[in-house]
């Protein structure tokens, strides 16, 4: 093969390469059923171009005879071995582990930030002797004395890590669903010592959210903050309209710093459920997901705003003895880093001296509004504060129940609430039968599900917990939730969030009256309750909301009927059954079906490609190559695409699985 041949052979290639690469993006997604992006695209094709050529140096440039017979072999060698980089590469380095060249300055900016707060965060471990960390699970005196000394130790070094890590073991202490009741107990304890941001930056960021001078929005603001925080910092002030408000401002710069820590809490949560068998027991992964979007919400004020709104509607449907005061907000001067809300004097529920000069009785009737209003809030509201431990509960001067801080507050939907509703009524009257059905109708039961010793757990807790003599507690609900996962039942986030609010509501009643009986007082609401429901006007609501529900049904029976009893008067009357009416199902038969038949044309055309090059008859296309041969050639390209397609497609499933 002369020169110049040879040089048409290569550009030929390269034009062939430069066509494959702008197909082989939707080939790729055709045939491996994913997106591939520029970067991969053009590697890919620079090393097919790399195999054609090496392909063709060996085989062709050193014959006389060239046909462009071979120019399909020649396109098919380049998209094999493209496809086979893709495949390889995206199992080895799944697309968006490495970032974009023009991210990497961005990237290695970060990535020092993030080294520097790693060695901060070991050192403090360290020195707490966190490291190495094994939780102790074991239900004895010894195991409860080790995980009270790794969560007070645990509780330090966060004090002295100080910024969103802080935050992030506030949010922690309210998972009495997911961590043992020592380290609940001791996260509680959490302090935030932040020094406050000097006012020059703090009246920059007000005017610069504001869009406005301060003078313009408030007589007087003081300069000295009420509280300060590791995310934000509370000022007081006076606005134009002559009302006291208090003033919640972002900390400037705080937002880089948060999402640091939020990464790196994200990178550990992953490193520890690889590697230790209790992080993968309690979800650990999950739970840090879940705490780092709780705080990316807390971030955006808007978002508390919107919640201080619903819960200040609702409040004004409570009957007045079971009514908190919810402070206002003030729409127009909220914005994402800036929240401007009523000033109510008073103290936390957190300072002994804000109830010791309260007499018993009236303790209790506030006890017993703040259970109530919780309870209503779930039941019928759909909007709870989700966290009302002492410090988010305060008592003004006369002697009323404010709530604070609504960066947690739950929403639930009708259906959600109708079944929790079920679930607490049947807690509240001890009734082991319902309280198992209202679960289990709560819940997506395995097909291998022991029923009968689920229920006879949920006996044994209630007994427990609910029989005479018992008290409840936060470990409680620790203890179903429990319960419901060693049966390998999927907890609804609803459920979890509804009993860690209850959970956490029942201490703040231990504060306000030591002797409030949670018990009692949960089976006299549920008795109100029912006893509502059975009221004449309740029973003709209810009658009336079900008869515009099935009105519509209704309308059509008769039409329905007509049709049915018509087909069985003719002998036309016939059941039809779908088989795969779920739809994970129709997809389970899709990809077995799909993955067995590409199987089996990769192996039929691998069969008949290995026949095809063999033979030795056929019409010749050079000296060493015949036609039936170029046909092989075409078929183990064929054969070697859908090979990867199912190696592709069996490997990732492997790792969906496993993840």
């Amino acid at each position: 093969m002369s020169i110049g041949l040879i040089v048409l052979d290569i550009l030929i290639m390269v034009a062939a390469t430069v066509a494959a690469m702008a197909l082989i993006g939707a080939f790729a997604r055709r045939v491996l059923g994913m997106r591939v992006g520029v970067g991969r695209i053009l590697l890919a094709g620079i090393i097919g171009l790399g195999a054609g050529v090496g392909f063709e140096s060996r085989f062709v440039w050193g014959v006389t005879d060239y046909s462009p017979a071979l120019i399909p072999v020649q396109i098919g060698i380049i998209l094999l071995v493209a496809i086979a980089f893709l495949v390889i590469a995206e199992l080895i380095v799944p697309q968006g582990t490495i970032p974009r060249p023009d991210q990497w300055a961005t990237g290695v900016r970060h990535g020092a930030q993030r080294s520097r707060r790693y060695t901060e965060l070991v050192r403090i471990a360290m020195r707490h002797k966190l490291i190495p960390f094994t939780l102790d699970t074991a239900p004895t005196p010894a195991g409860s004395a080790e995980r009270t000394r790794q969560a007070t130790a645990l509780r330090s070094a966060l004090e002295d890590a100080g910024g969103a890590l802080v935050k992030l073991g506030q949010i922690l202490s309210t998972r009495t669903d997911v961590l043992p009741i020592e380290f609940t107990t001791q996260l509680s304890l959490l302090q935030q010592n932040v020094p406050p941001v000097p006012w020059v930056q703090i009246a920059a960021e007000l005017e610069s959210e504001l869009g406005r001078p301060l003078t313009s929005v408030f007589t007087t603001i003081d300069e000295t903050p009420l509280a300060a925080a590791s995310i934000g910092q509370l000022h007081l002030a006076t606005l134009v309209t002559g009302e006291r408000v208090a003033v919640k401002v972002q900390r400037p710069g705080i937002v880089p710093l948060v999402e640091r820590d939020i990464d790196i809490t994200r990178r550990v949560a992953k490193r520890l459920v690889e590697s230790t068998t209790w992080a993968r027991q309690f979800g650990l992964g999950d739970l840090a997901e879940s705490l780092a979007l709780n705080l990316v919400d807390e971030l955006d004020y808007r978002i508390e705003a919107s919640n201080i709104a619903a819960m200040e509607f609702t409040q004004g449907h409570h009957p007045p003895a079971e009514r908190v005061r919810i402070p206002h907000r003030f729409a127009g001067l909220c914005t994402e880093r800036v929240l401007v809300m009523e000033f109510m004097p008073g103290r936390t529920l957190s300072d002994p001296a804000s109830v010791s000069t309260l007499d018993d009785a009236t303790r209790t009737a506030l006890a017993s509004g703040l259970f109530r209003s919780s309870l209503t809030q779930i039941m019928d509201d759909g909007v709870f504060h989700s966290d009302l431990h002492p410090g988010n509960v305060m008592l003004t001067p006369e002697h009323e129940l404010a709530l604070i801080d609504f960066g947690s507050v739950g929403r639930l939907d009708s259906e959600v609430r109708a079944h929790i509703t079920d679930v607490l009524l049947a807690f509240a009257r001890s009734d082991s039968r319902a309280f198992a059905d209202s679960l289990m109708a709560f819940v997506e039961l395995p097909d291998d599900l022991d029923e009968v010793a689920l229920r006879r757990q949920i006996g044994d807790f209630m007994s427990r917990h609910l029989g005479p003599g018992a008290a409840i507690d936060v470990s409680a609900f620790t203890r179903i939730i429990f319960v419901l996962s060693e049966n390998r039942l999927t907890v609804p986030a609803e459920l979890t969030v509804a009993f860690r609010a209850v959970a956490t509501l029942e201490g703040t009643l231990r504060v306000l009256s030591p002797d409030f009986d949670f018990v009692a007082e949960a089976a006299r609401y549920a008795r109100e309750r029912v006893a509502s429901a059975q009221r004449p006007r309740a029973i003709v609501g209810a009658v009336t909301d079900e008869l515009a529900g099935l009105l519509p049904l209704v309308r059509r029976l008769p039409y329905r009927v007509d049709r049915i009893t018509g087909d069985l008067a003719d002998g036309r009357l016939s059941v039809n059954v779908r088989l795969f009416a779920d739809r994970r199902d129709r997809s389970l038969l899709r990809e077995v079906t799909s993955l067995a038949a590409l199987t089996f044309l990769a192996g039929v055309f691998g069969i008949m490609a290995s026949m095809l090059l063999t033979t030795t008859v056929g019409p010749a296309i050079t000296d060493t190559i015949s036609l039936f041969q170029l046909f092989g050639y075409l078929l183990v390209v064929a054969s070697g695409v859908l090979t990867l397609r199912v190696l592709f497609d069996v490997f990732r499933r492997r790792d969906q699985y496993r993840g």
